[in-house]
Protein backbone atom coordinates (compact mmCIF):
# COMPACT_ATOMS: atom_id res chain seq x y z
CA UNK A 1 0.00 0.00 0.00
CA UNK A 2 1.74 3.59 -1.02
CA UNK A 3 1.23 6.82 0.69
CA UNK A 4 -0.10 9.54 -1.38
CA UNK A 5 -0.53 13.03 -1.15
CA UNK A 6 0.86 16.52 -1.61
CA UNK A 7 3.71 17.27 0.43
CA UNK A 8 3.50 14.31 2.67
CA UNK A 9 6.66 14.64 4.73
CA UNK A 10 7.09 11.64 6.98
CA UNK A 11 10.20 10.71 9.34
CA UNK A 12 11.47 7.90 9.70
CA UNK A 13 14.53 7.08 11.99
CA UNK A 14 16.01 3.49 10.99
CA UNK A 15 18.74 1.59 12.83
CA UNK A 16 20.91 0.58 9.66
CA UNK A 17 23.63 -1.32 12.03
CA UNK A 18 23.28 -4.08 14.53
CA UNK A 19 24.17 -3.55 17.91
CA UNK A 20 27.21 -5.32 17.54
CA UNK A 21 28.29 -2.29 15.25
CA UNK A 22 27.56 -0.07 17.93
CA UNK A 23 31.01 2.32 18.71
CA UNK A 24 32.03 2.90 22.32
CA UNK A 25 35.02 4.81 23.09
CA UNK A 26 36.83 5.78 26.47
CA UNK A 27 37.47 9.42 25.30
CA UNK A 28 39.08 10.81 27.72
CA UNK A 29 40.66 10.95 31.38
CA UNK A 30 40.34 13.72 33.48
CA UNK A 31 41.43 14.45 37.27
CA UNK A 32 38.92 16.45 39.28
CA UNK A 33 38.87 17.91 42.87
CA UNK A 34 34.69 17.60 43.14
CA UNK A 35 32.69 14.49 44.68
CA UNK A 36 31.88 11.26 42.38
CA UNK A 37 28.75 12.12 39.31
CA UNK A 38 27.36 11.00 36.80
CA UNK A 39 25.29 12.68 34.09
CA UNK A 40 24.26 11.48 30.43
CA UNK A 41 23.51 13.28 27.24
CA UNK A 42 21.85 12.09 24.72
CA UNK A 43 21.56 13.87 21.02
CA UNK A 44 20.98 13.38 17.37
CA UNK A 45 23.66 14.95 14.86
CA UNK A 46 24.06 14.77 11.39
CA UNK A 47 26.41 12.36 9.63
CA UNK A 48 27.28 13.45 6.15
CA UNK A 49 25.17 15.29 3.35
CA UNK A 50 22.14 13.84 2.31
CA UNK A 51 20.99 12.39 -0.47
CA UNK A 52 17.27 12.82 -2.71
CA UNK A 53 15.74 10.95 -5.35
CA UNK A 54 12.82 11.54 -7.10
CA UNK A 55 10.45 8.90 -8.39
CA UNK A 56 7.11 9.23 -10.99
CA UNK A 57 3.87 7.77 -10.62
CA UNK A 58 1.07 8.44 -13.29
CA UNK A 59 -2.67 6.26 -13.45
CA UNK A 60 -5.90 7.24 -13.81
CA UNK A 61 -8.15 7.94 -10.74
CA UNK A 62 -11.30 5.14 -10.79
CA UNK A 63 -12.45 5.50 -6.94
CA UNK A 64 -12.13 7.67 -4.44
CA UNK A 65 -12.86 6.57 -0.60
CA UNK A 66 -12.60 8.69 2.65
CA UNK A 67 -8.56 8.57 2.95
CA UNK A 68 -8.16 6.35 -0.02
CA UNK A 69 -8.20 6.22 -3.79
CA UNK A 70 -7.55 3.58 -6.50
CA UNK A 71 -6.24 4.52 -9.89
CA UNK A 72 -5.17 2.49 -13.00
CA UNK A 73 -1.56 2.60 -13.90
CA UNK A 74 0.18 4.10 -16.77
CA UNK A 75 1.58 2.13 -18.58
CA UNK A 76 1.30 -1.39 -16.69
CA UNK A 77 -2.15 -0.77 -16.24
CA UNK A 78 -2.54 -2.28 -13.07
CA UNK A 79 -4.96 -1.25 -10.55
CA UNK A 80 -3.45 -0.10 -6.89
CA UNK A 81 -4.60 1.73 -3.89
CA UNK A 82 -3.02 4.46 -2.28
CA UNK A 83 -3.77 5.48 1.41
CA UNK A 84 -4.09 9.97 1.10
CA UNK A 85 -2.84 11.36 4.26
CA UNK A 86 -5.87 14.03 6.21
CA UNK A 87 -5.38 17.12 4.35
CA UNK A 88 -3.68 16.11 1.58
CA UNK A 89 -4.75 18.18 -1.83
CA UNK A 90 -3.69 17.93 -5.46
CA UNK A 91 -3.46 20.44 -8.00
CA UNK A 92 -6.12 19.98 -10.88
CA UNK A 93 -5.59 22.14 -13.79
CA UNK A 94 -4.04 24.86 -11.99
CA UNK A 95 -6.60 24.58 -8.98
CA UNK A 96 -6.25 23.17 -5.90
CA UNK A 97 -8.87 20.20 -4.71
CA UNK A 98 -8.91 17.86 -1.67
CA UNK A 99 -9.85 14.20 -2.01
CA UNK A 100 -13.67 14.15 -2.06
CA UNK A 101 -13.52 16.96 -4.78
CA UNK A 102 -11.09 14.67 -7.64
CA UNK A 103 -13.49 13.21 -10.17
CA UNK A 104 -13.19 9.25 -11.61
CA UNK A 105 -11.45 9.45 -14.73
CA UNK A 106 -8.95 12.35 -13.66
CA UNK A 107 -5.28 11.52 -14.62
CA UNK A 108 -3.11 11.97 -11.82
CA UNK A 109 0.67 12.56 -11.79
CA UNK A 110 2.50 12.02 -8.45
CA UNK A 111 6.10 13.44 -7.89
CA UNK A 112 8.01 11.34 -4.85
CA UNK A 113 11.36 13.06 -3.52
CA UNK A 114 12.40 10.62 -0.78
CA UNK A 115 15.80 12.33 0.99
CA UNK A 116 17.58 10.34 3.00
CA UNK A 117 20.25 11.88 5.81
CA UNK A 118 22.72 10.37 7.97
CA UNK A 119 22.52 10.99 11.00
CA UNK A 120 24.51 9.68 14.56
CA UNK A 121 22.49 9.21 17.66
CA UNK A 122 25.19 9.31 20.30
CA UNK A 123 24.87 8.67 23.87
CA UNK A 124 27.61 10.88 26.46
CA UNK A 125 27.77 9.55 29.92
CA UNK A 126 30.32 11.22 32.39
CA UNK A 127 31.57 9.22 35.55
CA UNK A 128 33.33 10.16 38.19
CA UNK A 129 35.55 7.23 40.55
CA UNK A 130 38.19 7.63 42.70
CA UNK A 131 41.47 5.38 41.74
CA UNK A 132 42.40 2.47 43.94
CA UNK A 133 44.53 0.87 41.82
CA UNK A 134 46.81 1.68 38.34
CA UNK A 135 49.07 -0.60 36.24
CA UNK A 136 50.84 0.56 33.41
CA UNK A 137 48.13 -0.41 31.37
CA UNK A 138 45.01 -0.47 33.25
CA UNK A 139 42.97 1.46 35.96
CA UNK A 140 40.78 0.28 39.04
CA UNK A 141 38.09 2.84 40.57
CA UNK A 142 35.07 2.75 42.37
CA UNK A 143 32.58 4.54 40.93
CA UNK A 144 29.60 6.75 42.68
CA UNK A 145 27.74 3.73 43.25
CA UNK A 146 30.45 2.04 45.27
CA UNK A 147 31.25 -0.45 42.19
CA UNK A 148 34.75 -1.41 41.26
CA UNK A 149 35.52 -1.39 37.64
CA UNK A 150 38.76 -1.50 35.98
CA UNK A 151 39.54 0.06 32.77
CA UNK A 152 42.60 -0.76 29.52
CA UNK A 153 44.20 2.43 29.14
CA UNK A 154 46.13 2.86 25.36
CA UNK A 155 49.76 3.31 25.54
CA UNK A 156 50.69 6.50 25.43
CA UNK A 157 47.29 8.14 26.63
CA UNK A 158 47.67 11.52 29.12
CA UNK A 159 45.56 12.67 31.76
CA UNK A 160 44.79 16.14 32.25
CA UNK A 161 45.81 17.14 36.18
CA UNK A 162 45.47 20.60 36.76
CA UNK A 163 45.63 21.54 33.28
CA UNK A 164 48.81 19.65 32.87
CA UNK A 165 49.29 16.47 31.06
CA UNK A 166 50.17 13.04 32.91
CA UNK A 167 50.70 9.61 31.97
CA UNK A 168 49.47 6.68 33.83
CA UNK A 169 52.49 5.72 35.62
CA UNK A 170 51.62 9.14 37.71
CA UNK A 171 48.66 8.71 39.13
CA UNK A 172 48.34 7.95 42.57
CA UNK A 173 45.89 6.61 44.72
CA UNK A 174 42.77 8.56 45.96
CA UNK A 175 42.44 10.89 42.80
CA UNK A 176 39.12 11.53 41.43
CA UNK A 177 38.91 10.16 37.93
CA UNK A 178 36.42 11.99 35.42
CA UNK A 179 35.65 9.42 32.63
CA UNK A 180 33.80 10.32 29.33
CA UNK A 181 32.25 6.56 27.61
CA UNK A 182 30.45 7.79 24.18
CA UNK A 183 28.10 5.35 22.42
CA UNK A 184 27.42 6.23 18.81
CA UNK A 185 24.60 4.37 16.91
CA UNK A 186 24.29 5.39 13.18
CA UNK A 187 20.78 5.71 11.74
CA UNK A 188 18.82 7.44 8.90
CA UNK A 189 16.10 10.06 8.31
CA UNK A 190 13.97 9.59 5.98
CA UNK A 191 11.88 12.29 4.77
CA UNK A 192 9.47 11.87 1.46
CA UNK A 193 7.36 14.65 -0.25
CA UNK A 194 4.48 14.09 -2.80
CA UNK A 195 3.39 16.74 -5.34
CA UNK A 196 0.01 15.84 -7.50
CA UNK A 197 -0.85 17.33 -10.63
CA UNK A 198 -3.38 15.93 -12.76
CA UNK A 199 -5.99 16.51 -15.39
CA UNK A 200 -9.58 16.06 -15.33
CA UNK A 201 -11.28 13.96 -18.09
CA UNK A 202 -12.77 15.66 -20.71
CA UNK A 203 -17.20 15.75 -21.06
Amino acid sequence: MTRFGLRNTSAVVSSRLTLGLLIIVMAAFVVAGAEAQSTQKKETVPKGPSMASTTQLRGELIAVGPNWLIAKMVPSGEYRLFDVRPGAVATIEGATKSLSQLKPGTMLTAAVTTTETPLVKRTTTVTKGKLIWSTPTSIIVTLENGENRQYTVPAGFKFTVEGKPLGIEELRPGMILTGTNVVEEPSTLITEQTVVHGTEPKK
